[in-house]
């Protein structure tokens, strides 16, 4: 294998793949790069055998070949050299030997064989998305995805369409439960009903579109999603598990409803909220005609005490929440005025947002 490339080329190519190759893995090569070098182009390969992706680059080839390479340190070397033209050369042992300007290195590499090879697109047809509809939709569903391992099945976002009518990301940690819906007319008539993107398949998807402008094709099956965007493919490895009945947890009706200035009690809540406890982050709201108030009592630091004015003019009550959890979902809101529904001091708070109809973030209370 021999070829010539861009420095900066090259450079971009290792950047994408960084996030996804395994650091601390019992399989070496999976820490690995794969570098393909086809006719006028090099392709290259990560996976962690739940996400991968592959990408070219255009490159002057003058032998074609296969090999891999550990992904970091062939990033780290190649970020730092000259802004030249690199010549990569690969002998018969998988030796790589990297020359640009007078920087010369040798890097020991593993057979290509050994890679996995990535799922490819089976039968249907791929489904075209915009590009910023669907980062709105994973910004207003992925904080609220689990860290809890032991809940695989909440590790992710689920995504879900309605044939021809509308798409809908889901995403729930068993204490808050956010949903995001848009219209869409994509042809996913192949597509399963239903699937759970893994959190990592989210944030490398995100990474990936973020900053691109136009759509992005789509293709999903029972076990995998492939994205292609440009010259890059993205394959994640959907969780094989079921989706809780998230519907259920909606309020039918909620007997109050509150508006307040969205930053007014944001900058409130990061106040009182710093003197709550570190494990459970505890506030209580009490709500009384035209009021507000947020406070929180943490017996090993003190406690703290905020009024607002609200647009309320049920009769008093109180209710308690992780401030944390309401701070992420007004912090995805547009809308200058929070809308809070409520029930009673057990039931859930609904945060729905005037600018976005496709929004529902539900925050369910905890005890104070």
């Amino acid at each position: 294998m021999e070829l010539k490339i861009d420095r900066a080329a090259l450079v971009r190519e290792l950047h994408l793949v960084q996030g996804i190759v395994e650091r601390k893995t019992t399989m070496p090569i999976l820490a690995n790069v794969l570098l393909e070098a086809k006719k006028k182009k090099l392709i290259t390969t990560a996976t962690d055998l739940e996400v991968g992706v592959t990408s070219s680059v255009e490159a002057d080839v003058t032998k074609e070949g296969r090999v891999t390479v550990h992904a970091r340190g062939l990033y780290d070397i190649v970020k730092e050299l000259p802004e030249e033209t690199i010549h990569l050369t690969v002998n018969d042992k998988n030796w790589i030997h990297i020359q640009c300007g007078r920087s010369d290195f040798k890097i020991v590499g593993l057979a290509a064989d050994e890679f996995p090879a990535l799922p490819q697109k089976g039968d249907g047809a791929a489904a075209s998305l915009p590009i910023t509809m669907m980062l709105e939709m994973i910004e207003k569903t992925a904080f609220a995805m689990s860290n809890d391992e032991t809940r695989y099945n909440l590790n992710g976002i689920m995504f879900e369409h309605e044939k021809g009518k509308k798409i809908r990301m889901v995403a729930t940690d068993g204490h808050r439960l956010s949903i995001a819906e848009r219209p869409c007319d994509a042809n996913m008539n192949t597509f399963p009903a239903s699937v759970i993107i893994p959190r990592k398949g989210v944030m490398e998807l995100k990474r990936l579109i973020e900053g691109k402008e136009g759509s992005f094709e789509l293709f999903v099956d029972a076990k995998h999603a492939i994205l292609h965007q440009g010259k890059v493919t993205l394959t994640i490895r959907l969780i094989d598990g079921q989706f809780p009945p998230y519907k259920q947890v909606i309020p039918k009706e909620s007997r109050r409803e509150v508006g307040v200035n969205r930053e007014t009690i944001v900058q409130a809540l990061r106040r009182v909220g710093a003197m709550s406890s570190e494990r459970t982050r505890g506030v209580r709201f009490a709500f009384s005609p035209k009021n507000l108030e947020i406070s929180s009592n943490n017996p090993d630091f003190g406690e703290a005490h905020e009024e607002l004015s609200a647009n309320y003019r049920g009769e008093s009550f109180a209710i308690g929440f992780n401030a944390r959890y309401v701070l992420d979902a007004l912090s995805v809101l547009e809308d200058e005025e929070a809308k809070l529904k409520l029930g009673d001091d057990t039931a859930p708070c609904v945060v729905t947002s005037e600018f976005d109809k496709g929004f529902t973030h539900i925050i369910m209370p905890m005890r104070i």
